[in-house]
């Protein structure tokens, strides 16, 4: 068993890779060795893991079994070194983060700095994201996602609830009227998010007992939160946004809040997603308290519209 471990690693890199030429470069051995590692490895276990051709090379199913079994392998086996690095209790090695984008860009990026300060020894790879992830497969040590979809058998930590509001320009609310009751959206050209997993055009609203989902319509339709916002800006309807979302805006009059006593009822909470492990990794858990920190019990962000969210009912 033992004489497997080393190949195994060779064919999971391979696999993550997509080539053995990538492999061998992140691994510092020859091509040459790393082919017939893998060849070996077939031999032994008397089954075909990839197919190659000229130009690519794809899992066959006890391939792709095997790889997602090899990760778990590195990833305890990386786990391990930590803990025994972890004795002086330092934090160190390779931390691999993705993000979702929009947020990302706008409140965690600007923030690690000071993360990187505090732990000299470690380094942050972050992958800025826009698309359903395969955490294991994208060799993450830690997803923050606001996805409503998310991975299968990993751990899912709430770090806060996003909060939403919805907003028009002036000069649409000129030109169509204002709203007073959800039921009024159906006459209105309304932007809708629309990502490669997820519509949202099913907009929830609460107002004390009462409760409504209104399904909305429009003529545009964008998979990037910010540019869902721009469109708002530039007078092209309604916008359903998450409160992150905003810089200004609201308090310079380029966006007007609309139905202000209403709730919007929408449930997206940002989430640490992790491989479920019996110990979590001193470095991936250090990430998570300092960004619990930075955005706070009640996001930094969200202090500006309190008194918004005070006339909600």
């Amino acid at each position: 068993m033992l004489e497997l471990l080393e190949p195994i690693a060779i064919f999971t890199h391979v696999a993550r890779a997509g080539s053995f030429s990538a492999a061998a470069r992140r691994l510092g051995i020859s091509k040459s060795k790393v082919s017939t590692q893998v060849a070996d490895l077939e031999h032994k276990l008397g089954v075909q893991l990839i197919q190659r051709t000229t130009r690519s090379l794809s899992l066959t199913e006890a391939g792709n079994l095997l790889y997602l079994q090899g990760e778990e392998l590195l990833r305890d086996a990386e786990q391990a070194v930590a803990s025994v690095h972890n004795l002086n209790d330092a934090t160190r090695g390779v931390l691999k983060v993705g993000i979702s984008q929009s947020f990302g860009t706008m409140h965690i990026i600007p923030a690690l700095p000071d993360f990187m300060a505090k732990h000299p020894e470690l380094e942050l790879q972050v992958s800025l994201l826009d698309h359903k992830v395969d955490v294991v497969s994208e060799g993450l040590d830690l997803l923050l996602t606001m996805s409503e979809q998310l991975p299968l058998g990993m751990v899912a930590r709430p770090l806060m609830k996003c909060q939403f509001l919805l907003t028009a320009s002036p000069e649409y609310i000129a030109k169509h009227g204002n709203i007073s009751r959800p039921e009024q959206l159906v006459d209105h050209n309304c932007l809708v998010y629309q990502g490669e997993w997820h519509e949202h055009s099913m907009w929830q609203f609460r107002k004390g007992e009462d409760y409504c989902e209104i399904g909305v319509t429009g003529n545009f339709r964008v998979d990037n939160a910010p540019a869902l916002k721009s469109a708002a800006v530039s007078g092209l309807g309604v916008a359903y946004l998450a409160s992150y979302l905003f810089e200004d805006e609201i308090e310079n009059g380029t966006l007007v809040p609309l139905l202000p006593d209403w709730q919007l009822a929408n449930n997206l909470p940002l989430q640490a997603v992790y491989p479920r492990r019996k110990h979590l990794a001193p470095k991936v858990s250090a990430f998570i308290e300092f960004i619990k920190g930075h955005i706070g019990t009640t996001p930094y962000w969200d202090a500006k519209f309190d008194h918004l969210y005070k006339m909600r009912k």
